[in-house]
């Protein structure tokens, strides 16, 4: 018997919540809402009686309710069932009968994208529209800076008017119907260029030498060099260069397509230029696009041979090239810094790497993990928008990781289920890349559904 009065209420506080939640998950009917069976992106829709949620098959019917989270009842009526898209966000209540793989949908709950606010450091990759209310596209987003935004200006950009392409916009908003993010606040930082004394910037090679060596530190070794290829990671380590020509020259294309406009037209010794180089290598132990020193992005053969398209091979190196953008940002270098000191932090001009060197440095699973989905997530957007604005369809980028998941690509190429990362991209394109605004009305500082 528990005697401490504190202990009592706590106990009673404890059972009237859960009565209040039983109660709450009631239908008008006084029947008990079936438990949540699945939560998760859309990510195919079987029309016209079902849709998956992460590889789980939702059956639906003609009673099945819909509605927003927090937003009313779930109707069958609801304009919300027609919002069934790949990539919408939805908590499914529903029972899975014995022996069947497929649930059937009660209530399907869509997540509300609109009255979450956003925030984030990003950089101005694009002006889309120098209007009165300008939008600018960053971070991955599309931000419009309406008339009444809280706006500051630090060093050399005073106005809007005076912001171009590499600088950094720190950000505070929520999504309109449209898909653009309406910034709140907004504060704008002109790019610190970083300074490598004594390092001349490296030059992309047009035609490597077959064979060659890509050393740790970035540079080109002859085939002859001597060295232990299986020393140090797959990521920061050796690598030797593959000898197909075709294929250095298809990575070259497509990687240089995908930069950022701005990033084209800099001189070359300007400090605000990243040397990007783009390089196809044999490396059989990663399923991924590789970086680590600044500005060079490369791919193993093995990766590619998996890709079903440029479109694809493209998402990767974007992938890259955003980890390339978001390297340089103003918060990083200042977290950089406090976290690891001067000297390891002025190394991100070199071969500091994030994530991969942060974890030996920290030892911290916990923070390199939250740490890691952050800038993971960035790169999922940056490189959507890299790949739409260079023209490639920015749809193809989930398949390709989604291709890339597995050890090895099973014959039935329509079982693969989507990684998390290929989830949170189809959310983005849901939600910023679709042709229609969401149901419901607009909240007043809303875009016209027109604005792209």
């Amino acid at each position: 018997m528990l005697r401490n009065p504190s202990s009592i209420e706590r106990f009673l506080l404890v059972c009237t919540a859960a009565v209040l939640l039983l109660c709450g998950n009631n239908d008008a009917a006084g029947q008990e809402r079936p438990s949540v069976s699945v939560e998760g992106y859309v990510t195919a829709l079987r029309t016209p009686t079902g849709f998956e949620v992460s590889g789980t098959t939702i059956t639906t019917s003609p009673a099945t309710g819909f509605a927003l989270t927090g937003n009313g009842a779930p109707l069958p009526q609801s304009p919300w069932r027609g919002e069934l898209r790949v990539g919408a966000y939805v908590q499914v209540f529903g029972v899975r009968e014995e022996g069947e793989k497929s649930i059937t949908a009660q209530e399907v709950f869509f997540r509300d994208e609109w009255s979450k606010k956003i925030s984030g450091e990003g950089l101005v990759e694009k002006v889309l529209s120098a209007a009165a209310e300008p939008v600018f596209l960053a971070d991955g987003y599309r931000i419009r800076i309406p008339a009444g935004a809280e706006l500051t200006f630090t060093g050399s950009v005073k106005t809007l008017a005076e912001v171009k392409p590499n600088t950094w916009l720190r950000y505070e908003g929520k999504r309109d119907t449209g898909g653009a993010l309406v910034a709140s606040k907004a504060e704008f930082i002109p790019a610190k260029p970083l300074k490598i004394s004594g390092k001349p910037l490296p030059q992309q090679e047009p035609v490597p030498l077959q064979g060659a060596i890509l050393a740790a530190d970035g540079s080109l070794l002859r085939p002859n060099h001597k060295v232990r290829m299986n020393e140090g990671d797959p990521w920061c380590g050796w690598h030797r260069l593959c000898g197909d020509a075709a294929l250095q020259e298809r990575v070259q294309r497509v990687g240089r397509r995908v930069l950022p406009a701005f990033q084209k037209q800099l001189e070359g010794d300007s400090l605000d230029r990243i040397p990007f180089r783009f390089y196809a290598v044999d490396e059989a132990k990663v399923r991924s696009d590789l970086f680590c020193q600044e500005g060079l992005v490369v791919v193993p053969k093995q990766v590619v041979e998996r890709l079903a398209n440029d479109d694809q091979l493209a998402a990767l190196l974007a992938d890259g090239v955003a980890f390339n953008l978001q390297r340089r940002s103003p918060k990083l270098i200042a977290e950089s810094y406090e976290l690891l000191g001067a000297e390891l932090a002025g190394d991100a001009a070199g071969a500091f790497s994030l994530p991969a060197n942060l974890a030996n440095v920290l030892g911290s699973e916990i923070f390199m993990h939250k740490l890691a989905l952050q800038m993971q997530e960035q790169r999922d957007r940056i490189a959507l928008a890299l790949l739409a604005d260079a023209g490639y369809d920015p749809h193809q980028a989930p398949e390709a990781w989604r291709r890339l998941e597995p050890k090895t690509l099973p014959k039935d190429l329509n079982s693969l289920k989507y990684p998390k990362r290929s989830g949170y991209q189809l959310g983005i394109l849901n939600l910023q890349y679709r042709t229609a605004p969401a149901p419901g009305n607009p909240p007043a500082n809303a875009a016209p559904s027109g604005e792209r």
